[in-house]
């Protein structure tokens, strides 16, 4: 999935010709349906000689996933150029502007994380909102406390995870656009089929509706390729409250 106005993307798990000029890579876990486009997508940025592409990886990633491009390197006789950056956990990766991402880790069968992009915001400390337009506008020319820096999270990529990944990250619940895999959707998979293998069910977010209350806009991604699409959308109008699905769309295969 790509963020064409950060100029990111969020797995590569095929290779596509039309992501090639995308400088930057972020990586939620190393399953080859979300790191197999990797080698490509760094041999064609090589290719038409474009600068090298920064990828970020969960730390455990790194060293097995340099081995695989060297393999690659030496299958093709060619060294590609490319920085591979393990995440931190702790850090503000800057984007543009105000923007910046950082990584979150998630609940799944291998290590793995989501990602949060943020914007930094001033806002107006409390003591000060009871005050008039005019008379802040003054105070501001005599004082420097007036303000304090916020963190808002404005987009959220959860990868693969369980439901955790959101109940237990004000971050995430917080945000104005979540996508959040939902593989399963149907009883013939139920929720402890999920969790086994580090899935979310339907029926745990329908369950937990309310932790969505704050979210804009919930994109529901990763749906098994089991379920037809107005399988999928039948069983979103009947398990989600009415208020959660009114802002819930689901990424389905054309």
């Amino acid at each position: 999935m790509t963020v064409p106005q950060f100029k990111l993307m969020f797995d590569a798990g095929r290779g596509s010709s039309k992501l090639t000029e995308v400088p930057r890579l972020l990586l939620t876990h190393g399953h080859l349906d979300h790191s197999s486009g990797v080698p490509y997508f760094i041999s064609q940025r090589c290719l038409r000689r474009l600068p090298a592409a920064d990828i970020f990886c969960p730390p455990e990633l790194e060293d097995p996933l340099r081995k695989i491009l060297q393999l690659w390197c030496e299958i093709e006789h060619y060294q590609m150029d490319y920085n591979l950056q393990p995440i931190d956990y702790d850090q503000l990766y800057p984007l543009q502007g105000s923007f910046f991402f950082k990584a979150v880790r998630t609940v799944h069968r291998v290590p793995s994380n989501g990602y949060v992009i943020l914007e930094k915001t001033r806002k107006l400390k409390e003591e000060f909102k009871h005050l008039a337009g005019p008379e802040i506008a003054r105070l501001k020319h005599e004082r420097d406390d007036l303000f304090y820096e916020a963190l808002r999270p404005t987009i959220t990529f959860s990868g693969d995870t369980q439901i955790e990944f959101v109940l237990e990250n004000e971050i995430v619940r917080q945000s104005k656009i979540l996508f959040l895999e939902c593989t399963y959707v149907s009883e013939d998979r139920p929720v402890e089929r999920a969790r086994k293998w580090g899935h979310t069910h339907l029926d745990e977010i329908a369950a937990n509706a309310e932790a969505f209350r704050d979210v804009e806009h919930l994109f529901l991604i990763h749906f098994s390729p089991r379920y037809r699409n107005d399988v999928i959308r039948a069983a979103l109008r009947k398990k989600l409250p009415d208020w959660l699905h009114e802002k819930t769309t689901p990424f389905l295969l054309s």
